[in-house]
């Protein structure tokens, strides 16, 4: 957090927009918040179908890792990663998502 006490002892004044998006910087607000709109919103980027079966959606280092209960729809899934991945990193409006794992 010392950019933005630097920010305060500079200039004693910091926009609030500023303030704002430092904050979300330093501490990957903008990051975690993206993840919990994808999985809030899953069935909306891939689709009815693919959402009834997936049980579980993590994330770690650009890795999108989601489990699903049917190896039909999973098999499908696989066909289609790179499109689930850019719907994803459209979705969240940048390159969130580099891979993604089915289980």
């Amino acid at each position: 957090m010392v950019s933005l006490t630097n920010m305060a002892k500079q200039s004693n004044l910091i926009k609030l927009g500023d303030a704002i998006s430092q904050l979300f910087k330093e501490e990957r607000l903008d990051e975690k918040y993206s993840i919990f709109a994808v999985r809030n919103d899953w069935e909306k980027i891939v689709g009815t179908m693919i959402s009834k079966h997936t049980t579980q959606i993590n994330f770690t280092n650009g890795h999108l890792y989601v489990s699903i209960d049917s190896s039909i729809v999973r098999n499908e899934m696989a066909f289609a990663k790179e499109d689930i991945i850019n719907k994803v990193n459209k979705f969240v409006g940048n390159r969130l998502i580099k891979e993604l794992v089915l289980k």
